[in-house]
């Protein structure tokens, strides 16, 4: 999600007008009843009625999604470079990016006489359902929608399961407080992979908390456990910012024997609020650890986060270590800073290291930022 631009185009577009929603629903056919399932059940009598191009149709509703995640976007940078993200299963967590109006859509095969897709859109996107009719049955409260979905995921039948994975990222995207629990309990059973190790990661995306903390190590700790759900496990933990967690981090990095797992850790703690313990920690691994991978991660780490600390620790780094290729990843973690960090110690380490590997380092990394210095040296370079 890194390549995501600063001038969020389309999606601004769209929160400042209503219309594009109201466009996207009005060739919607609606449905009523009393309530969500009642709803969808009238759809599909209504659509078996009614089918007629190849026997599929849609039906869709609004859900209450939480705040501060992207689905089904696309994104204008202020390069002019398009982003997207439609495949319905990618998420965006930052605040800066979100897609409130997001709709759950289940493609009915009559044939079948069964749901055999799900997808979630973003309602301020058009959409051509694959030219099928789309029964709308409207916005659904949390609780309705949470016991919808989380029915596909309980059901023993093989063709509902096929929906549960849809069923459990769209339960990750809703705005309610229940959302931990259900996918902790989902967790806890015995569900299949990958369902459950994706459950695992979306979990992460939910509010921190000691007891989820607390899964999410026990998950990374248990060596019974599947390899891909450890990773995941790592990975949601990593998300967590809160100070607290950074002795755990900490503690994973230090008893995890897979590389893997021990690189999770280091990037969990370099996004930590505690900045000054993070550098503290990722400075002590870059100078002391064995593993040379471990320490260019660490090294990759400390570029994250801000503060003389961490930028000494790497300019350090860059002007003594023995290792070329620690050196090298010191340059390319400088230069992801902020350019007036960053130039001066490119320009200066482009122009006089003693080493040709690092110096060709530094150059590609001056070349990507577009800065009048670099364009000034580069010009002093191609005179000589």
């Amino acid at each position: 999600m890194n390549k995501l631009g600063k001038l969020i185009f389309a999606i601004a577009i769209g929160v400042a007008s209503g219309v594009i929603v109201t466009g996207q629903t009005k060739n919607f056919i609606p449905v009523e009843g009393a309530s969500l399932k009642v709803k969808i059940d009238n759809a599909v009598t209504q659509g078996r009625a009614g089918a007629a191009q190849g026997g599929r149709f849609w039906v869709g509703y609004q859900f209450e999604a939480r705040p501060g995640v992207a689905v089904d976007f696309e994104v204008v940078n202020s390069n002019g470079g398009v982003y997207f993200s439609i495949d319905g299963m990618s998420m965006s967590f930052d605040s800066r990016y979100e897609t409130r109006e997001l709709g759950l859509f289940l493609l009915f095969d009559t044939q079948r006489d069964l749901f055999t897709r799900a997808e979630v859109y973003n309602l301020r996107r058009t959409h051509e359902f694959s030219s099928y009719p789309v029964y709308w049955a409207g916005r659904a409260g949390n609780e309705e929608s949470l016991n919808y979905l989380k029915a596909f995921i309980d059901s023993a039948a093989p063709e509902i399961n096929r929906l549960a994975d849809r069923a459990t990222f769209a339960i990750a995207l809703h705005d309610d407080a229940r959302v931990e629990s259900i996918l902790t309990e989902l967790i806890r059973r015995p569900v299949a992979e990958p369902i459950r190790s994706r459950a695992i990661n979306w979990l992460g995306y939910t509010p921190e908390s000691p007891s989820k903390n607390n899964l999410l190590a026990e998950i990374v700790r248990n060596n019974q456990e599947w390899g891909e759900a450890r990773k995941q496990a790592m990975s949601a933990l990593g998300m967590g910012r809160a100070a607290a967690t950074l002795p755990l981090l900490e503690n994973l990095f230090e008893t995890m024997t897979s590389k893997d797992l021990e690189g999770g850790a280091l990037g969990g703690i370099a996004r930590n609020d505690n900045r000054d313990g993070a550098a503290v920690y990722l400075i002590r691994v870059a100078e002391t650890e064995k593993e040379l991978d471990l320490r260019k991660s660490a090294i990759s780490s400390l570029g994250r986060i801000a503060g003389e600390k961490s930028l000494g620790a790497l300019t350090n780094t860059l002007d003594s270590d023995p290792e070329t290729e620690i050196q090298k990843q010191a340059v390319i973690a400088i230069g992801r800073r902020p350019k007036d960090e960053a130039i001066p110690i490119l320009i200066r380490t482009a122009r006089s290291h003693p080493k040709m590997q690092v110096r060709k380092t530094a150059i590609q990394m001056l070349g990507q930022t577009g800065d009048e210095r670099a364009v000034a040296f580069f010009r002093e370079l191609l005179g000589k």
